[in-house]
């Protein structure tokens, strides 16, 4: 193996480690007082200042014109305010385990969206992982003890809201980018409305989080979760340019295994057998999904 691909391999446990592990970290946050609107806010604006860093060593700029600020509207409004605002509030009411499982549908959503709109042709390998991805969410809710209280259910389908707007993000990526910047400058523009949005809301809402001093431990799971954030996001970048897309589509089970395992670490969470029956569904759904066709040349 190549140098470039061991930074690629290294680049996907941090980027798959760090983002599954923020589930956890969020509830220790949100559990402990943190409103979910001031932790948006905190975690977007210090991404925003990190990755405004990375532009400026590498010399690329967000960009200012109509088309990137609808961009960063229409995109930030879905991945960074809405769908983070609900599994921030999600994950203070059901295992952190199952809400990683849940976010882990993302692709399945993409899919199944982009079928509805005839964006993507009818495949039945990959309908199969729908298929898949449905089973696995009534694995979560139908069994009575498949999660420890049966009040989370509705806090669940709840959740259920953050992969739908990150499937629509996804789709709409491609649709909305400017033809001007890269993907760095795009996403720092994103993360940035993201900030500002969040900041407003958070004053109008009386939700604005103060920091304690010294720290407590859920300031420093905010901290510690925004910081995570922002270098994941351009290690995401930096796995795409090194080893492509189809390299870093395994991300997501990374991601889902790590949620799951950090809730038994962190809160003695302790899945039945539901539950894991449920997450090899959605990882197998995901697995299906993300097969496409042989292209030929």
């Amino acid at each position: 193996m190549d140098r470039s691909r061991w930074i690629a391999l290294l680049l996907l446990f941090y980027c798959g480690l760090g983002w599954g592990a923020a589930v956890a970290i969020a509830k220790i946050a949100t559990t402990g007082g943190v409103h979910p609107l001031g932790y948006v806010f905190w975690v977007a604006i210090i991404a925003a200042l990190i990755l405004t860093f990375i532009c400026a060593v590498r010399g690329t700029w967000p960009g200012t014109s109509g088309k990137h600020i609808r961009y960063y509207i229409i995109i930030g409004g879905l991945r960074i305010v809405s769908a983070n605002v609900i599994w921030y509030t999600t994950v203070k009411y059901i295992p952190a385990g199952a809400l990683a499982v849940v976010l882990g549908l993302t692709p399945i959503f993409t899919y199944g969206i982009s079928l509805a709109m005839r964006l993507e042709n009818f495949a039945a390998l990959r309908a199969t992982g729908l298929s898949f991805g449905f089973v696995g969410v009534v694995m979560f809710v139908a069994p009575g003890e498949s999660l420890p209280d049966p009040s989370m259910i509705p806090w669940l389908f709840f959740g259920l809201g953050a992969p739908l707007t990150y499937a629509l993000a996804n789709i709409l990526i491609d649709r909305l980018r400017p033809a001007t910047g890269n993907t760095l400058s795009h996403t720092t523009g994103m993360v940035w409305f993201g900030a500002v949005f969040m900041l407003l809301v958070c004053l109008l809402a009386g939700a604005f989080h103060i920091p304690d001093f010294p720290p407590s431990i859920p300031d420093i799971a905010v901290f510690g979760h925004a910081i995570i954030s922002g270098f994941a996001f351009f290690a995401l970048f930096e796995m795409i340019r090194l080893s492509g897309p189809t390299f870093a589509s395994q991300l997501n089970y990374i991601v889902t295994l790590t949620g799951v395992l950090s809730g038994i670490l962190f809160f003695d969470e302790a899945p039945t057998l539901w539950v894991w029956a449920g997450t090899a569904c959605v990882l197998g759904g995901v697995a299906l999904v993300d097969k496409r066709p042989a292209r030929n040349g």
